[in-house]
């Protein structure tokens, strides 16, 4: 791949400036004077924007704005190396040869410099079109810049890129459609999952998210997760052997996990040890977080070896 053996060229003049303590005209300041130095290099202000259903990218020369609406399934950062690649195909129809690109987006410079064979496609497509400028003898530099602190060009991409409406570019980089594919599956799960009112396990995980039981061993994790599915040996072995459903010696109910933990009277003392309550929600001792007291208590009711 061309870009092992070849240098992606940048300045990091501000770079030493930490914008959480310098002032914006710091920051103008040093790009007077930044300007100074490579007065003979072309300017070109790149910036993205995505808000709402809205993804914008613009690029400024001397004053020139090009801008494209970009697909809304797109990233900020599409959208930002959207900016710097369409800032090099105009650059290849120019005759002038130096060019300074400036964008204030680290992540984008960082990525051309770090590109490889499973980097974003537009910036393989970037670094691609940028050695072959080089081949044709341009000098391109990339320079970040703070963004919204008055520099103007970049102002200009910002505010073009927040108002891009035409020349509506359809492509979407894959990595932004697995995004779109990962979360529009949650949602349909979630919904599904909202359906199932009568699982046992949907009263105390409402939410499709992931438990992790924490720092417990693989024989802990699968009692309490036998617990939490409502299934354990002692609640379910009569269906092996078609027996009766087990029930309460004392009061004839069918025993279930929700029983023991929640409800039967007879442990409501324990209850009122471990749990605070003594006829506690089972949320509130299987959910995320889980009550770790819930293994003392089965254990004090000799349960714990028939989960």
């Amino acid at each position: 791949p061309p870009w092992r053996s070849r240098n992606v060229l940048t300045i990091d003049d501000f770079n030493k400036l930490p914008k959480s303590t310098t002032v914006p005209s710091v920051y103008i300041q040093e790009f007077c004077c930044h300007r100074q130095k490579f007065e003979r290099y072309g300017t070109v202000f790149t910036d993205g924007s995505k808000f709402g259903n809205h993804v914008g990218s613009a690029v400024v020369f001397n004053h020139i704005v090009i801008s494209r609406t970009l697909n809304k399934h797109c990233s900020v950062f599409t959208s930002e190396i959207f900016a710097i690649y369409t800032a090099l195909r105009a650059i290849r129809l120019l005759s002038q040869k130096k060019w300074i690109i400036y964008t204030d987006s680290q992540s984008c410079i960082e990525a051309i410099l770090n590109a490889s064979r499973q980097s974003h496609p537009l910036v393989l497509s970037t670094v691609k079109l940028y050695f072959k400028l080089q081949d044709r003898n341009f000098d391109i530099l990339f320079c970040w810049i703070p963004g919204h602190v008055g520099i103007t060009g970049n102002d200009e991409a910002d505010a073009a890129a927040k108002a891009a409406s035409s020349n509506v570019e359809t492509f979407v980089p894959f990595q932004d459609m697995d995004q779109v594919l990962k979360q529009t599956i949650l949602i349909k799960w979630q919904h599904t999952w909202d359906l199932e009112l009568n699982n046992k396990l949907h009263s105390i995980q409402p939410s499709i998210a992931g438990f992790q039981p924490n720092n417990l061993n693989r024989r802990m994790s699968v009692k309490l997760a036998r617990l939490r599915l409502g299934h354990t040996y002692f609640t379910h072995k009569h269906l092996l052997y078609a027996d009766p459903a087990p029930s309460c010696s004392s009061c004839s109910t069918i025993i279930s996990v929700r029983y023991i933990l929640c409800e039967c009277p007879k442990y409501r003392v324990l209850r009122r040890k471990y749990f605070g309550k003594a006829y506690p929600d089972l949320r509130d001792i299987l959910g995320e977080p889980y009550n770790a007291n819930v293994f003392s208590f089965v254990h004090d009711i000799t349960f714990i070896h028939s989960i």
